[in-house]
């Protein structure tokens, strides 16, 4: 599983426009999915492209501190389960999952954030149309290009004159995303102590 984090993003960015667009395209033209919101696809670049490639280089930093969380419980706490002839999933979900649930729910917080500020991936397969999704479409709109933040600042801050009214509203998203970043993180430190067990 880390050893998706060695995969450099533009190779995963390569990988949802020459594979993951096109196999989700084809699918979306099956008849028996004809069911589904925003089938058939019309554009292989979208969010719903962007939002796998994102979950997938989310995965790592997931499972690599909620597997800490569930290493990190008290042996004890086990064997006082074993000892009150609890089985091994009882033991997973009573004992051990809830002894750790203030890891995991940090790391699905963290593993947010490292894809917040995604850059390379959403520049390569969001589809980058600059205009409002039509949320006329309902949960289709997944399935229709997008201008992402991150985007937007690194296709046209090179472009701008520096303090000049486009420069400013740049910028302005640049502290957007950081706020957006500090929140997330701050939830994370929120659930960390709000689940954590109490010493007596």
């Amino acid at each position: 599983i880390e050893f998706i984090q060695a995969i450099p993003s533009v190779v995963l960015g390569f990988i949802g426009i020459s594979l993951l667009g096109d196999l989700i395209k084809d699918v979306s033209e099956w008849s028996w999915l004809q069911w589904v919101p925003g089938f058939p696809i019309q554009e292989r670049l979208n969010m719903f492209n962007a939002g796998c490639l994102l979950a997938f280089m989310a995965v790592p930093t997931m499972f690599s501190l909620s597997e800490d969380a569930l290493n990190n419980v008290p042996r004890a706490y086990i064997d006082a389960s074993d000892a009150l002839g609890a089985t091994k999933l009882q033991t997973v979900f009573r004992v051990i999952v809830p002894a750790g649930i203030s890891g995991i729910l940090s790391a699905i917080l963290l593993g947010l954030g490292r894809v917040v500020g995604e850059t390379m991936v959403v520049l390569l397969v969001a589809g980058n149309r600059i205009a409002i999704p039509d949320f006329s479409a309902g949960p289709g709109v997944v399935f229709q290009p997008a201008h992402t933040l991150t985007g937007i600042i690194a296709q046209e801050l090179g472009e701008v004159s520096r303090g000049s009214s486009h420069w400013q509203a740049l910028f302005m998203v640049g502290i957007v995303l950081f706020a957006i970043s500090l929140l997330v993180n701050w939830c994370a430190r929120a659930v960390a102590r709000r689940f954590e067990p109490h010493k007596a």
